[in-house]
């Protein structure tokens, strides 16, 4: 961010004029993936304060399959991601017996869209108008403009394209994972690069 994205006021203060919104997606099933090769288990508190760089994201979503049956582990677990302060989307896998291939790819390429097109934010002033707040609490104000950061952690080869349609679109896009891939890996679009595998502050003490 260069100079040009501060406006100088009284008694040389700069105040920044770029409004930045961050939008956290995490596919929960690659992570798991990621963490057990390396058998190491990730404190998802920690793994969010490193990949949003101290910014308090607008949308933080967890997406991940859960078996056919409840299973009484994998909640508590979600009780614990949903502390980490992440809104958990799952999918249940098919039953057993049953051949079929199942992701969140889907999912997570709509909501990393529709953020970039703000249609979260325009959820947020509806929500707010229809309890009666007027104010324009969620408005930019100041005339500033908004610069919205899109990080995507551990997705699958099948996001690349949601990923560059997304910077295309306007908003800034990182990618965290854990070493596997490289801006000359084939990716498009990609903005900054965050090789969790080189963190020690990720993981469970």
């Amino acid at each position: 961010m260069g100079r040009e994205d501060f406006q100088k006021l009284k008694g040389g203060v700069l105040k920044r004029k770029v409004k930045r919104k961050m939008g956290l997606f995490i596919d929960g099933t690659g992570l798991d993936r990621a963490t057990r090769r390396l058998e190491r288990k990730v404190d998802l508190s920690r793994l969010v304060a490193g990949v949003t760089a101290g910014l308090v994201p607008d949308v933080a979503r967890y997406y991940t399959l859960v078996p056919y049956e409840d299973d009484a582990r994998q909640f508590a677990f979600l009780d614990a991601v949903e502390r980490a302060g992440l809104e958990v989307i799952m999918k249940r896998l098919p039953p057993k017996g049953v051949k079929r291939q199942v992701s969140m790819d889907v999912h997570i390429a709509s909501d990393l869209i529709a953020y970039t097109m703000g249609h979260f934010e325009k959820a947020e002033q509806h929500a707010l108008a229809a309890n009666g707040d007027t104010n324009g609490s969620s408005s930019n104000g100041g005339g500033s403009s908004i610069k919205r950061i899109a990080a995507v952690v551990c997705p699958t080869r099948e996001m690349s394209y949601a990923i560059y349609l997304s910077h295309e679109s306007g908003a800034e896009t990182h990618l965290a994972d854990f070493g596997l891939y490289g801006s000359s890996d084939g990716w498009k679009g990609v903005d900054r690069w965050v090789d969790l595998s080189t963190s020690e502050t990720i993981w469970r003490d």
